[in-house]
């Protein structure tokens, strides 16, 4: 699972900065634009993570109560 999300996180990055270096804007406003996408990709990852975390700890949680019942 570590191995997936590092290989997802590296293709974003990488797509997000050769879409950017290769776009026709000026080099302040592909800054800007980089920092929103990063914000916004960030965002949602933090977001999907948080969930995920979320679905697993509950899982834990019946996994335990089975156990101990």
């Amino acid at each position: 699972m570590k191995n997936y999300l590092t290989g997802i996180l590296t293709g974003v990055v990488a797509g997000l900065v050769i879409g950017y270096l290769t776009a026709p804007d000026s080099g302040k406003k592909n800054r800007k634009k980089m920092v929103k996408a990063f914000d916004k990709k960030t965002k949602e990852l933090t977001k999907n993570m948080s969930k995920q975390w979320d679905k697993t700890l509950a899982i834990a949680e019946n996994a335990i109560a089975g156990v101990r019942s």
